[in-house]
């Protein structure tokens, strides 16, 4: 269903005037429910998002394993960035777990612009190396660092992605995504709430203390802000 909503995606924001007026021109808003899957790995994208708000988590899937939370992409991103390397699919799912709206085109609209203007699809070249980081980062995060430290991250990038400091989110979707037993969630969170971080009842996360937040994560949540900040901002 197509909705009206302020544009507010970093990547649009940054582009000129008569490229944003294009791509603005050529899209349409639509809302993302929660728990949509928008691709699926190895099939062809039909439609390239850009959120306005909302956030949209990268899944790897394996056979007989539960799926892998690989990245996020909030209004900073965008979904479909291997059309900029003239592939029409990736290997990750996408599904929704920050409901909002997104700014959606057609892949071959998308190519268009490419076509278009060279300094969006330069842009888009940075943001591909931006995703690329954040991807190989995640993998050597859930290898090397402890779940409370990788708790700490994931929600600092749900944060990020969310606009508000509450969030909904259960045992079960957290165990997936990062990979562990529910039981090693219940022990993660507990760890951030004695330390008065986070607020965790009935599915529901608050975050209280985000400087703390930070201070309890691994250095991986800040090389993917440096990186962003380094090519794009």
């Amino acid at each position: 269903m197509a909705v009206r909503a302020a544009v507010t995606n970093q990547l649009i924001d940054g582009l000129s005037r008569n490229d944003r007026d294009r791509l603005l021109g050529t899209g349409e808003t639509v809302e993302l429910a929660f728990g949509q899957v928008l691709c699926e790995p190895r099939q062809v994208f039909r439609y390239a998002f850009f959120p306005l708000t909302g956030f949209i988590s990268l899944v790897a899937t394996l056979r007989d394993h539960q799926p892998l939370e690989m990245g996020l992409i909030g209004n900073e991103g965008m979904l479909g960035a291997t059309l900029v390397l003239g592939l029409d699919a990736a290997p990750f799912r996408a599904v929704v777990h920050g409901p909002g709206t997104a700014l959606r085109l057609r892949a071959s609209q998308l190519r268009r612009q490419f076509r278009a203007s060279p300094s969006f699809l330069k842009m888009l070249h940075r943001y591909q190396y931006v995703l690329m980081a954040q991807l190989s980062t995640s993998a050597a995060c859930a290898h090397f660092h402890a779940v409370d430290v990788r708790l700490a991250r994931r929600l600092l990038m749900a944060h990020d992605r969310a606009q508000s400091d509450r969030f909904y989110v259960t045992h079960e979707y957290l165990a997936g995504m990062l990979g562990v037993r529910r039981s090693g969630v219940t022990v993660a969170a507990g760890v951030l709430q004695r330390k008065m971080l986070i607020r965790y009842t009935r599915g529901e996360i608050s975050i209280l203390d985000r400087a703390g937040l930070e201070d309890a994560c691994c250095e991986c949540y800040s090389a993917t802000i440096q990186d962003y900040a380094r090519l794009l901002a």
